[in-house]
């Protein structure tokens, strides 16, 4: 018998969500954002700003958010007044000496309170004595986007340098066409790319957030786990700001029927998914999660790319995909930035029976990852389920209509 097909659904991007707050608090007649991320982090850059806004305190405390803490440091800098920037011990230990360095060698006043590098920072706003900030990449490619919003409220412009090739440069790609619609005006010239962007005040009525690309990637990875269940994932563009569309091209790859719509896609596995898989993820690294996981679980060899900067996110992300796996009966090799991950036998109810919880090292996307293997196995649980707040309030909730037709 056919099943009725399931329909989940998903957060607005906190990516696209994050960006049109720092812009809407440069604009001067606002702009009204619909459909914004419920996320944590979405949610308490929203406070922060506000908090600035009104000028009430000049502590900040961005809890665990670490786009938050790097759009915020950015503009602090540039902002009259002394001011604190810090957040949970977790993202105190998140590298931000990149962007410091970059900020302190146009003459912004940046004192690290603890370890040189990292949150917490005593931070003195004030005018660049330079224009032209370069920054490295290599970890973050946030750096960038704060960087990039920052410059077009210094009163001249700014012009941002990228040394070395940058990682996740889609979400580059992204802060470039949201600064576009609020017609902040950014060219690109020049070997080593530079980007000019213009003193601009941003300007646009409103706008609505498309859904999350990243946070689909969860439930592409359980509709290949679940033969012949149809999803629905209403929200997805076919034309989206988002690089993490691509899950699209990685799963169709594997043997999942994907179909796209304008404003919606339809998943269901209606054959076998196999053969290997071999992918860049240097653009796309929050994608590592679901997809390997995923290849672990259906016994697929998998060789995933591009994977070094996963060691600076919430957790070592490597390192807890790794021990996640093992924890399964799956070993998994790491090696010249790659994530190797050898064939085998299926997981299925009866060879996957941790005798604990997989620990998520309250790693948002390790939780939605492992957890995800719930509908394969329901007794699979996994640490401080509670965490994918940061990003997905109600995965468990849509979640547990997959695991439900079980």
């Amino acid at each position: 018998m056919e099943l009725e097909t399931i329909q989940i659904t998903l957060p607005s991007s906190k990516s696209l969500s994050n960006r049109w707050l720092m812009l809407d608090y440069m604009s001067r007649t606002g702009i009204k954002i619909k459909n914004i991320s419920s996320s944590n982090d979405t949610q308490q850059l929203s406070r922060l700003l506000h908090q600035l806004k009104a000028s009430r305190r000049h502590n900040f405390d961005c809890r665990d958010a670490a786009t938050v803490a790097r759009f915020l440091l950015a503009l602090l800098s540039i902002t009259p007044g002394t001011h604190t920037l810090t957040g949970t011990e977790q993202l105190c230990r998140r590298p931000m000496g990149q962007l410091i360095d970059a900020l302190r060698a146009v003459g912004c006043s940046i004192e690290c309170m603890g370890e040189e590098g990292f949150l917490p920072v005593k931070i003195e706003g004030m005018v660049p004595t330079s224009p032209r900030i370069k920054i490295d990449c290599g970890i973050s490619s946030q750096f960038a986007s704060a960087l990039l919003m920052a410059a077009a409220t210094m009163p001249q412009g700014g012009m941002v340098e990228l040394i070395g090739a940058p990682v996740s440069e889609p979400y580059i790609d992204m802060t470039l066409k949201v600064m576009e619609q609020a017609k902040v005006q950014c060219v690109l010239k020049g070997n080593p790319p530079t980007y000019y962007v213009e003193h601009s005040i941003p300007q646009c009525d409103i706008v609505s957030i498309e859904k999350d690309w990243s946070s689909a990637s969860y439930f592409f990875e359980a509709v290949s786990l679940m033969p012949g269940v149809p999803v629905r994932l209403p929200g997805l563009q076919r034309e989206s700001l988002q690089g993490d569309q691509v899950v699209r091209d990685i799963y169709s790859s594997l043997g999942l029927t994907v179909t796209q719509g304008e404003q919606s896609v339809e998943l269901c596995r209606t054959k076998s998914m196999g053969g290997k898989l071999e992918w860049d993820f240097t653009g796309t690294p929050d994608l590592v999660p679901a997809v390997s996981v995923t290849c672990a679980a259906l016994g697929i060899e998998a060789n995933l790319k591009g994977v070094d900067c996963l060691r600076y996110k919430e957790s070592d992300r490597i390192e807890s995909l790794v021990a996640g796996l093992k924890v399964l009966g799956r070993e998994v090799s790491v090696a010249d930035g790659c994530m190797i991950i050898p064939a085998g036998e299926p997981f299925s109810k009866e060879n996957t029976n941790p005798a604990e919880p997989i620990d998520t090292h309250d790693d948002h996307r390790i939780a939605m990852a492992f957890g995800v293997l719930k509908v394969i196995n329901p007794a699979i649980t996994v640490t401080n389920p509670e965490c994918v707040s940061k990003s997905f309030p109600d995965f468990w909730k849509m979640l547990e209509r997959l695991t439900s037709v079980q």
